[in-house]
């Protein structure tokens, strides 16, 4: 089977918090963009942006030492991967807009709730005596459990009320473990279990499940 060196990339922001002396606001800020010291400087892993490729070789260790191939469409920075047949459940939002797509929800990645809200600017609309939306933005903040960030949600499918998968989710937020989303053993666990226990009762059972 042949193989290919992938260099893979992603954005990181960095911040630093420094006090600067100034006698208006935007003299101030004048001197943070001026100011080229980044010592102590942090990473704001939180809001790292997704994974895109950069470069793909021919062969073992071969990154820049080969002519390059030509990257796939869907794989470099701001393209959407096509989701292929079997794939996992969740999606990004970019993919979802396709018609015929099942409705999804975003879920946050760190509890699994679906209670998400984002950043937006609305303006009142003397016409229609309304707010209108005029932008929506990146960041994404988690009602449930206080999570804030860019990249904060993974979608899913929606649950019908009353399904096996409805309360396999809600047992999911009482865990507090997105990661259960796609654990075979958690999904048969939920079945056995949906007609005969309360959410609390189930993730109790999860909680205290003997190892393996």
């Amino acid at each position: 089977m042949p193989s290919f060196t992938i260099e893979s990339s992603y954005r990181l922001p960095v911040f630093r918090h420094r006090t600067y002396e100034a006698a208006t606001i935007g003299d101030a800020c004048r001197l943070a963009i001026a100011d080229e010291d980044w010592q102590g400087q942090k990473e704001d892993y939180e809001s790292a942006g997704p994974t895109f490729l950069t470069g793909v070789w021919p062969g073992v260790d071969t990154a820049y030492e080969v002519p390059a191939l030509a990257l796939p469409p869907g794989f470099a920075e701001g393209e959407n991967l096509p989701v292929p047949d079997g794939a996992a459940s969740s999606r990004s939002v970019d993919q979802l807009a396709a018609p015929g797509t099942p409705a999804v929800l975003p879920r946050c990645r760190h509890c699994g709730s679906g209670r998400i809200s984002r950043d937006a600017n609305a303006c009142w609309d003397e016409q229609t005596q309304s707010w209108s939306l005029l932008a929506v933005y990146d960041s994404q903040t988690c009602e449930q459990c206080g999570a804030d960030s860019n990249h904060l949600v993974d979608w899913f499918p929606v649950a019908a009320p009353g399904t096996t998968d409805a309360f396999r989710w809600d047992v999911i937020e009482a865990l507090q473990m997105p990661t259960l989303a796609d654990d075979a053993d958690f999904r048969a666990f939920c079945g056995e279990i949906h007609a005969s226990q309360t959410i609390e009762q189930a993730a109790a059972t999860w909680r205290n499940r003997a190892p393996g």
